[in-house]
């Protein structure tokens, strides 16, 4: 195998994404499904409420297992994801750790290096 960095990442199938807290996933695929994921809530609020913290509590386990996943890319624990229940500091915190912070490029207990 070739040891040069590619630019490719692996990319994982939906559901192991969305619904399990093993494995590694980079910034950009966090982003592209922990951005639309968290502002699905913003316009239901003002239409439904009742309807708004239904879907919100449904979409904890998705937003979880991403935050997990994106913390074991940059070999840390997977429970610093439990900031994104704090409004507004604990979003810019997972929005800044997650989106902006550059991953493990060696493999670490989580799993093999995303950029290989």
């Amino acid at each position: 195998m070739d040891s040069t960095v590619s630019h490719k990442t692996k990319k994982m199938e939906v559901l192991p994404l969305l619904f399990s807290f093993k494995g590694r996933i980079g910034r950009i695929q966090f982003t592209k499904w922990w951005l639309p994921l968290t502002s699905i809530t913003l316009p239901l609020y003002y239409l439904n409420d009742q309807l708004a913290g239904m879907v919100a509590i449904l979409l904890l386990l998705p937003l979880f297992a991403l935050t997990t996943k994106r913390y074991h890319d940059f070999n840390s624990f997977g429970w610093l994801g439990i900031f994104q229940l704090l409004p507004i500091i604990g979003w810019l915190i997972v929005i800044v750790g997650c989106c902006f912070t550059v991953g493990d490029f060696k493999d670490n207990k989580y799993g093999e290096s995303l950029y290989k």
